[in-house]
């Protein structure tokens, strides 16, 4: 009883162990891998929806509206500075994320610098940077470009086309002509490339002019050809007397090629043609257009705003239902 020694050996407790266990366990063997629940990272998930809409929203914005038409270099400048840092700093993580989960460093990956959260606000970032780009440029060259075009140009009322040639108004934007101004429907024509590019004459009171420099235009508003079907702009709203100037230079080539079929088939002449968009009021017809532009960046941000929201949702679920420790 005294003899032996009693504290080199384990005698097991038949009511469990002091620490509640049945045997020890081996401290030089890791533990394994238990799936456990993960809290709701509240800051990084609010981070995670506002930061990458932020991006979409000054980018996109960026690229639409006027600091891109007045200073093209100033553009590229901020666009540079936020979109290099920002895909170095994604790779850079993605990197670091990839090596740490090769070697089985699950819990760096997770909680530590290169974390989940952070790598999912970067990638969601550069897709926002990317997708916003893609908006605010197409944005831009449909709607926004025409308007400013127009905007820096001259504004000029009482135009007379019987008497005035289109070299006295090469920097016209919005023009209001005389009373008693339409269109000649006899002299009307459409060409067609893929698109019909509709042309009309204006004049006063249907009166032969020496030279139709003045033409009213439109795609697909019209027959493709000789035919007296032009509905382009507010043709058919009485007192239509103004127009704005089109400023596409692509479709400029076409209506060109319009008039000059009109011409070879009617036998008159166009000294320099000008072409417009028919309307009764050219300075409301320009705000409308401009209107359509910030439509185009509001629908792009509420839309992206619930994608991201969708991501992030997304995210909460993977992020929070299993990790490993």
């Amino acid at each position: 009883m005294y003899g032996q020694n009693n504290y080199g050996s384990y005698q097991p407790n038949s009511y469990g162990s002091p620490y509640g266990q049945e045997e020890f366990i081996n401290p030089s063997k890791p533990p394994p891998f238990q799936f456990k629940r993960k809290r709701i990272n509240v800051v990084s998930a609010i981070v995670a929806l506002f930061l990458p809409w932020l991006v979409f929203c000054g980018i996109s914005s960026l690229w639409s509206f006027s600091l891109r038409y007045t200073s093209p270099s100033a553009t590229w400048g901020i666009t540079l500075a936020v979109g290099v840092p920002l895909g170095l700093l994604t790779v850079y993580y993605f990197y670091q994320c990839y090596k740490a989960l090769s070697r089985g460093q699950y819990q760096t990956v997770e909680t530590g610098d290169h974390a989940a959260w952070t790598l999912f606000i970067l990638i969601t970032c550069c897709v926002a940077f990317a997708v916003a780009l893609v908006l605010g440029g197409t944005n831009y060259q449909e709607n926004m470009r025409g308007v400013f075009d127009v905007s820096a140009m001259s504004s000029y009322t009482g135009v007379n086309p019987a008497t005035m040639r289109g070299q006295e108004l090469m920097d016209a934007g919005k023009v209001t002509f005389i009373a008693g101004t339409d269109l000649d429907m006899r002299y009307s024509n459409g060409f067609r490339n893929n698109d019909v590019y509709c042309v009309a004459p204006i004049t006063v009171n249907n009166a032969v002019l020496a030279s139709y420099d003045f033409w009213a235009v439109g795609k697909n508003c019209c027959s493709d050809g000789d035919k007296t079907d032009f509905k382009c702009g507010n043709v058919n709203r009485q007192g239509s007397r103004g127009g704005i100037r089109i400023v596409s230079d692509s479709d400029r080539d076409f209506y060109r090629l319009a008039v000059q079929q009109s011409l070879s088939a009617h036998a008159i002449k166009a000294i320099h043609p000008l072409f417009f968009r028919w309307t009764d009021d050219p300075a409301e017809e320009q705000e409308a257009l401009e209107r359509v532009g910030y439509q185009w960046i509001l629908a792009g941000m509420i839309g992206y705003f619930l994608f991201q929201l969708f991501l992030v949702v997304i995210a909460l679920t993977c992020f929070t239902k299993l990790r490993l420790e």
